[in-house]
């Protein structure tokens, strides 16, 4: 392998691992989350922040119905953490602070409560 060569493949990698990292971070911890409700399902199953993490949703709904966000302490939804109010076609920000306690908690679209639903984990 030529000096020129090992730098272009040093370069490939090193480039790789920075995007790689800037992935890994963007989908947990704080932060922005972007969430989309298309074809009555959400774009994610898993959404995963920081323990008392400042947390803003982006949520993106494509329907011609009204979807939300709801998050619960687990699926029977009986205890709520965050509610989202529904919107029809178009955008709205949700900003909650995440559970102090890690774990895995529930979300759900309150609309279609069995169909359109994930896992929150907290760590």
């Amino acid at each position: 392998m030529t000096k020129q060569s090992w730098f272009k493949t040093f370069g490939v990698l090193l480039a790789l691992t920075l995007v790689i990292s800037v992935v890994a971070c963007s989908s947990s911890g704080g932060g922005v989350i972007e969430l989309k409700a298309s074809g009555l399902a959400f774009d994610k199953s898993t959404i995963r922040v920081s323990a008392g993490a400042q947390v803003t949703i982006n949520f993106t709904n494509s329907d011609q119905i009204q979807h939300n966000f709801a998050l619960y302490t687990d699926s029977t939804a009986s205890t709520p953490i965050f509610i989202g109010g529904f919107i029809g076609p178009g955008k709205t920000t949700y900003t909650f602070t995440a559970p102090s306690t890690p774990g895995t908690y529930f979300f759900r679209c309150n609309t279609h409560p069995t169909t359109m639903t994930g896992s929150f984990v907290v760590s």
